[in-house]
Order: C-alpha cells, then sequence, then structure tokens
C-alpha cells in the first residue's frame, strides 16, 4: 500500500475506536492482529472488544484529534490527544464527571492493507490521576 492509503487506513481504525465501533474498527484489523501496551503480553482484537466498550461506558464523549500521521508501504504512525468527561464506571473507579485528556503515539505495522501490530505509548498513569487526583 501506499504511504496515502496506509495514513488513511490509520485514521479509518482510530475514528472507529473513538465512537466503540467494533466492527469498523474490526474491519481495519488483519487476523491476529495485536497491540502491544508496554507491560504484559500484547492486547488481541477480542481484549480490544471489551476495552472498547468499557471505555465508551466510561467516556461516551471520547475524541481523538491525530495530530501528525507518519506513514510509508509499511507502516503509520501518528501523535494523538484523546479528551473525554469520566461519565461512567471504569476498572471500578465510579465517575467523576473529570475532563480528562490523553496524549499518545502509536506505530502501526500495515499488511494486506490492514494493521497488523499496534504499538502504543499512552499516558495510562496520568489519566488515573486525573480521574482519581492520585498518582
Amino acid at each position: 500500500m501506499t504511504d496515502k492509503a496506509n495514513s488513511e487506513l490509520l485514521r479509518r481504525a482510530w475514528a472507529a475506536f473513538d465512537r466503540g465501533d467494533e466492527e469498523g474498527f474490526a474491519n481495519c484489523v488483519s487476523d491476529g492482529w495485536c497491540e502491544h501496551r508496554g507491560r504484559g503480553d500484547p492486547a488481541s482484537l477480542d481484549q480490544m472488544r471489551l476495552l472498547l466498550r468499557q471505555l465508551r461506558t466510561a467516556f461516551p464523549d471520547q475524541h481523538t484529534d491525530i495530530h501528525h500521521v507518519v506513514a510509508d508501504n509499511t507502516m503509520a504512525a501518528c501523535h494523538c490527544t484523546i479528551r473525554a468527561t469520566h461519565t461512567g464506571p471504569l476498572f471500578g473507579i465510579e465517575p467523576t464527571g473529570k475532563r480528562v485528556v490523553v496524549h499518545e503515539m502509536m506505530f502501526n505495522r500495515v499488511e494486506n492493507g490492514r494493521l497488523r501490530e499496534t504499538w502504543t505509548m499512552s499516558d495510562s498513569p496520568g489519566l488515573m490521576e486525573q480521574i482519581t487526583g492520585s498518582p
């Protein structure tokens, strides 16, 4: 695929993620897709579906701004900012009504027109601090 096609694929996948559109996201990834989050085993598509539901419940107004995309014929990377309001339970934390901002960078390997593997660097500790008020 071209760099433009890979850039558009990445944008479609993360727009579906933003909407909580499990099937839209699944249509952008290959069988066996996984996400490396920095700790533990990579997340599978089934685990991502569960996370999508949890995030949609906790942050129904989630919106991601993709600031930069860099792509070539096998990779697509982006820098983005997620903004949302914590209005539903998340990992046992009751809704706080707090507005949160999370910065992320992700790198995606593209194979046969679909995302095959994703590496994500996200400020998850910062998210939890914004919600709970403690590091």
